[in-house]
């Protein structure tokens, strides 16, 4: 799929055998994408550059050298390094590197970023309520708000725990919407998840989720 809001990131110095133009890069994906592709194009040194194996830590992130994977250049070809991301569920902004080892040179690490921002059509504030054990129960909410251009309603909710009761209420049908948690007990810690269906045409953004968390008083949230 094609990459929407692609920019690269200032112009830097040659880099072990490789000169990059630029080394880290910028996306902002649509809410239709289930992947992103960046490229990252250099220039090889005057003394020819190989190599060692290269690498994204993440699964959800391959690296791939132009020329079929070439790892031996003559001095002065042009190439790229490609990093193809699978979105699957991931939401709002992260950053997922490539990492490659030269051989020979000064510098044998290249680290190579890509900073996306990934569309997120639910916001979900916050993202965990929080009650202390041993306090007196009482209602928090989620604030539920769309974030895009078409109204998205809410079409079924269901808890993993019954500690943690709730009452979905529509503020503004297709825009906005709270969702009131109130546990009947503060006795026992616990934990619970709140999935929520979307009317979204786009399938990855159908499901939504919060949390929900009866901690020890004085843990304090993070």
């Amino acid at each position: 799929m094609m990459t929407a809001g692609l920019m690269g990131l200032g112009m830097i110095p040659a880099v072990a055998q490789l000169e990059f133009s630029k080394t880290v890069m910028e996306v902002k994906a649509g809410p239709e994408q289930d992947e992103i592709r960046v490229e990252f194009p250099f220039v090889v040194g005057e003394k020819g550059a190989e190599i060692a194996d290269y690498d994204a830590p993440c699964t959800c992130l391959e690296a791939r050298i132009s020329d079929n994977g070439r790892l031996k250049w003559k001095p002065g070809e042009k190439g790229a390094v490609q990093g193809i991301f699978k979105m699957g569920n991931f939401r709002g902004k992260l950053d997922k590197m490539i990492v490659m080892r030269m051989k020979g040179g000064e510098e044998p690490l290249v680290k190579l970023t890509v900073k996306m921002e990934l569309p997120t059509l639910l916001e979900i504030e916050p993202k965990t309520l929080f009650w202390n054990q041993g306090e007196k129960p009482k209602s928090l909410s989620f604030k539920l708000t769309v974030n895009h251009d078409k109204p998205i309603h809410i079409v079924g909710t269901s808890g993993t725990n019954e500690q943690f009761p709730f009452e979905v209420k529509t503020i503004k049908d297709g825009w906005e919407y709270e969702i009131v948690v109130t546990p009947e007990s503060l006795e026992e810690r616990g934990f619970g998840l709140l999935r929520i269906k979307t009317d979204s045409k786009f399938a990855k953004h159908k499901s939504y989720q919060g949390f929900m968390a009866i901690r020890r008083a004085g843990s304090g949230a993070k």
